[in-house]
C-alpha cells in the first residue's frame, strides 16, 4: 500500500485513541484493528467476561466456569463505537455481532458482495 493508504488506518485509530479505546495486541483479548478491502474492520474481541456483581436473594449459588457473553454489553460497544466513528465523518457498516467496518472514502458498496 502506499502512504495515502496508511492514512486511513492511523485516522480510524486516531478515533479510537481519542474515544478511550486503545487497540489491543493480536491474541489478546480488547479492540482489534484490522485492514479490510473497503476501510477497516473494528471489533471487541474479550476472552472472557467476568461475572458482574449483582444483588443476591437468598443463599449463594455456585458459580458456572463457563463463559458468559453478554449480548447487550457487546451491542451498547459497537453502538459506542460506531458514534464515536459516524461523529469523525466516517461511513460505518455492522458486520454481525462483533465487527464493524469503517469504510474507506470513495469505497463503492455493492449489495451484491458477501459480508466480512
Amino acid at each position: 500500500m502506499d502512504d495515502h493508504g496508511q492514512d486511513f488506518p492511523a485516522a480510524v485509530r486516531a478515533v479510537l485513541a481519542e474515544a478511550g479505546f486503545g487497540e489491543s495486541a493480536l491474541g489478546a483479548e480488547g479492540v482489534h484493528v484490522v485492514e479490510h478491502a473497503r476501510g477497516v474492520m473494528v471489533g471487541w474481541m474479550p476472552r472472557e467476561l467476568r461475572e458482574l456483581p449483582s444483588r443476591r436473594r437468598g443463599p449463594r449459588r455456585t458459580r458456572s466456569g463457563g463463559r458468559r457473553d453478554l449480548p447487550g454489553l457487546r451491542h451498547a460497544f459497537g453502538l459506542a463505537l460506531a458514534a464515536a466513528f459516524r461523529a469523525a465523518g466516517f461511513s460505518v457498516e455492522t458486520r454481525g455481532d462483533e465487527w464493524l467496518l469503517v469504510v474507506r472514502p470513495g469505497s463503492v458498496s455493492s449489495p451484491a458482495r458477501p459480508t466480512a
